[in-house]
């Protein structure tokens, strides 16, 4: 271990190891140290977050389209699957080993990063102190460094001796067992995903939401489809309006009190699951001595991911009004090594042409704009959807619901913003997102041609409806027809 490196990232997730890999590359003699306290690279996104949850919701799925199996002419005689938890815990362990250590592997070889196992927090404004398995302390000085720590789950304060108890994701995936029973606490994407993929497994699921509805920052067309389908699920029970007030241990469950409608009710439950919001992760940093702004929210930056000091930038959950998506993260990455390489600040990420994937059951998928966010904005758009009842493939599949949706700009008729549900939204999301980053007008769209029987189709039937309906609003107009026929007769 070095005194003294080039750059410094703190965070092996996807902010901050992508941005230690290209700089490495671009620049063979510097030493880069990338510090993070697993000693594992991946991030929260790897080991509790995206991918663990993805790979259950995948056994979740099939459990699904088992249970469907007659809607496609296959009838079995008597229960058709059995649930081998075990080994659904051991292809999750699988995965993530084999995820990790390709990236471990890839740093590794690139030779002047040094991967550092331990916690680090600043000194001053060019000196990290790093804490080893061993207790060690140690002081490193850098020329510039990059903090990438992400967030962690929020765990709302409440009365009661059973605070101790309560769970967030990190827990569950380290544990990975399956309760009888299951409360969450929270409404958005987080909780949903959970209570859907461990209701398709037999859990009990009890939702605390705060709020009258669930998915507030979605778009409320596409929520509602979501909502449709926790309420038609028995093992789902629906809980609006509640403020918890304590949670006590009561022999070997706990007992929740909340207030429900003025009153005052009580729930028992063996597992309590808080996924109601996250948090940055810098309680540790230091970050005065560093001379790094910071709120709570997150660390301010400014349009370039560079802090209130020269040469500390941020990337990722850890930054204040970032976008909470790993892929995102990802994306800026590439933007600052860049920066750091070249010396100079020339390029910005741009979170207008952010894309996302919520993994419910339906998917929703969007890119760009929501409908909701362009009215709140004031933008002269036209908006329009396609249903997937009238599509070949979702009809060939059993899945014709859900609709793919477009924010077009009226006067240059680009697309400003798609929104698809769908069972496999995810799986022509890239599309989406592609369309709008490109800013693709309607026509530009009609004119690919796109394979048949494919979800992706929607597309461009999609586009092909706006133009005709904004065709026809033309021809309306007398001067309009005047020259229709002035044309047919020349």
């Amino acid at each position: 271990m070095k005194e003294h490196y080039d750059l410094v990232v703190i965070g092996g997730g996807p902010a901050g190891t992508p941005v230690a890999m290209e700089v490495a590359k671009l620049e063979p003699n510097k030493s880069i140290a990338l510090i993070d306290s697993l000693g594992e690279l991946g991030g929260e996104c790897l080991f509790q977050g995206c991918i663990p949850s993805k790979i259950l919701e995948a056994s979740a799925k099939h459990i699904q389209e088992l249970q469907n199996l007659s809607d496609f002419g296959i009838e079995l005689q008597e229960k058709h699957y059995a649930l081998v938890w075990e080994k659904i815990k051991q292809r999750k362990q699988e995965i993530l080993q084999r995820r990790t250590k390709a990236a471990k592997d890839v740093a590794e070889g690139i030779g002047n990063i040094e991967i550092i196992k331990a916690q680090a927090s600043f000194c001053s404004k060019n000196t990290i102190e790093i804490v080893l398995e061993d207790n060690t302390f140690l002081e490193i000085t850098f020329d510039k460094a990059v903090i990438a720590t992400g967030s962690k789950a929020y765990i709302p304060t409440y009365k009661g001796d059973g605070l101790s108890e309560i769970i967030t994701n990190v827990e569950f995936f380290a544990n990975m067992e399956l309760p009888k029973d299951l409360s969450i606490i929270g409404g958005g994407a987080i909780a949903i995903e959970f209570a859907q993929i461990l209701a398709a497994f037999g859990v009990e699921i009890n939702l605390f939401i705060r709020d009258d509805m669930i998915l507030k920052n979605i778009d409320t067309k596409a929520s509602d489809i979501i909502l449709k389908k926790l309420e038609e699920n028995p093992k789902i029970n629906l809980l609006f309006e509640t403020s918890i007030e304590a949670i006590n241990r009561q022999n070997d469950q706990l007992e929740i009190t909340y207030i429900q409608n003025g009153a005052k009710k009580r729930l028992l439950s063996t597992k309590i699951l808080s996924a109601a919001g996250r948090v940055a992760n810098i309680s540790h940093l230091n970050l005065e001595k560093a001379g790094v702004e910071y709120v709570k929210k997150g660390i301010v930056v400014t349009k370039v991911l560079q802090t209130t000091n020269k040469n500390i930038f941020a990337n990722g959950d850890v930054v204040a009004n970032f976008p909470k998506f790993a892929h995102m993260a990802q994306y800026a990455s590439h933007l600052l090594a860049q920066n750091i390489f070249l010396e100079h600040n020339f390029f910005k990420p741009d979170f207008s042409k952010n894309s996302w994937v919520l993994f419910s059951m339906p998917n929703i998928a969007s890119a760009g704009l929501s409908a909701e966010e362009a009215k709140k904005q004031n933008l002269d758009v036209i908006v329009d959807s396609f249903s997937f009842n009238v599509e070949a493939k979702s009809q060939i599949e059993e899945e014709d619901y859900g609709y793919v949706e477009y924010v077009v700009e009226r006067s240059s008729k680009k697309i400003l913003g798609i929104t698809i549900v769908h069972e496999e939204a995810n799986a022509i999301a890239g599309e989406a997102a592609l369309i709008v980053a490109k800013q693709m007008n309607l026509r530009e769209l009609i004119d690919t041609i796109h394979p048949h029987p494919t979800l992706s189709e929607a597309f461009v039937m999609l586009a092909k409806q706006m133009m005709g309906k904004i065709m026809l609003q033309k021809l309306q107009n007398p001067f309009m027809q005047f020259l229709l026929r002035l044309e047919r007769l020349i």
